[in-house]
């Protein structure tokens, strides 16, 4: 028995002898490991077959990631800030939280790799580098751009002689012919509450433009301005007046109100490029249409500037390896990469994606081609823009505005501070 339990020993003596040499040897072979964390869920097989690639052509660099749900990562980062524990590689949205890993020394700079890497730096479209460049540093390159639209169900509209809004007049008049015929004009997820901020937040930019939020984000003025005041009253009268909104819509997710348009249940919707993803690979592609946010008459807000950005960025950690990441996300983010991505329900922050038009659906291409042509400018999402508190008490506000008619605007938009 004693001879019997020392051959034993001696074999697991002998195993964990082994691994720790093959770990030894790994470590002096110098392979350097990287963690990832990204929200890109959608592209995630796309994703992790460019990681494999990395992988195999750089022996010296192992690269895993993990995927999460937004809310998820969301919770997940909350925590990893306040350990001051990220992973070396992040892929993040742009607003209130990158802000603070730049502000905390979270990040890493990557400026001067950019600067010798000037044929990729040069092919990012105009302000997508911009957007994650504090006091001259840049900090991310950005993966994605996004931009809402008013997407309308094209085979409705011809059949009840309606023409696609390009004036918030003529939405109004168009939800009033629809409504006629008891035809739902728009569907949207109030209970999300971020859909009805699209609403608010591009009624205020046609109304007032851009400065007026900017003056109000950086604290030089409060919410109470008058594209503000304006653009909630425009709202609630769409939603409560001119019941524009589906019956019940303070109470509908996101899955129910997009059901709504894809079967054909409602008129319009307004949402983002994602949208797509719900209807690309159905027949019903071919009845969607889509048009810029309407204008506002007598409003300072141009109809080409959407709301979106250049939203989503990839950036390293400070305390990762600089040059190891670096290699990693110019990888990753390279339109080689990423050109099944962007030939799918996404649009390329690039000015040569290198995009197969032949293998792209015929709207997908459209709305690519109409954002990068028509491209004026864009404005942050409030509630990535703002911090997390005046983020809320804006999603809250939404609530306050289309659920209540008897609430003053003004004195519920001074509640935001």
């Amino acid at each position: 028995m004693k001879k019997a339990f020392a051959v034993v020993m001696l074999a697991v003596l002998l195993t964990v002898t082994a691994c720790s040499n093959q770990g030894e040897s790994k470590k002096q072979a110098g392979v350097k490991e990287l963690t990832m964390w990204s929200m890109e869920t959608r592209s995630r097989d796309t994703i992790e077959q460019s990681i494999k690639e990395f992988n195999d052509t750089h022996p010296d660099i192992r690269l895993t990631a993990e995927f999460f749900e937004d809310e998820a990562l969301k919770t997940k980062m909350k925590v990893a800030i306040a350990g001051n524990q990220l992973p070396d590689i992040i892929t993040y949205w742009s607003g209130e939280t990158f802000d603070t890993l730049v502000s905390t020394n979270m990040l890493g700079d990557i400026t001067d790799k950019l600067a010798q890497d000037a044929e990729f730096k040069d092919n990012v479209l105009p302000g997508g580098l911009d957007t994650f460049t504090y006091e001259d540093k840049t900090y991310a390159i950005p993966v994605l751009f996004s931009g809402v639209s008013l997407w309308y169900n094209k085979e409705i509209f011809a059949e009840n002689g309606l023409t696609p809004p390009a004036t918030y007049d003529e939405l109004l008049s168009v939800v009033d012919q629809l409504n006629a015929k008891d035809i739902t004009p728009i569907t949207i997820a109030g209970k999300e509450r971020w859909p009805m901020l699209h609403w608010f937040s591009y009624l205020a930019q046609r109304v007032g433009g851009t400065e007026p939020f900017e003056k109000a984000k950086n604290g030089e003025a409060d919410f109470t301005q008058d594209s503000f005041v304006q653009a909630g009253e425009m709202l609630r009268e769409l939603a409560i007046d001119r019941k524009g909104f589906v019956n019940g819509f303070l109470g509908l997710d996101y899955a129910a109100a997009e059901s709504l348009f894809v079967n054909e249940r409602a008129a319009m919707y307004l949402q983002g490029e994602w949208a797509m993803e719900a209807f690309l690979n159905d027949e019903f592609a071919e009845k969607v249409g889509f048009v810029p946010f309407p204008a506002v008459d007598g409003g300072q807000g141009s109809i080409n500037v959407y709301q979106g950005g250049f939203g989503v960025g990839m950036a390293i950690s400070s305390k990762a390896d600089q040059d190891a990441a670096y290699t990693a996300i110019r990888f990753l983010s390279s339109p080689e990469q990423r050109k099944e991505i962007y030939e799918g329900a996404n649009i390329s922050p690039m000015k040569n994606p290198g995009l197969d038009d032949s293998k792209m659906h015929p709207l997908a291409y459209e709305y690519d081609k109409s954002i990068s042509d028509n491209l004026e400018g864009f404005f942050g999402y409030y509630d990535q823009t703002l911090d997390a508190r005046r983020a809320d008490q804006f999603l809250d506000l939404m609530g306050a505005i289309v659920g209540q008619s008897s609430n003053d605007v003004k004195e519920e938009l001074a509640k935001i501070k």
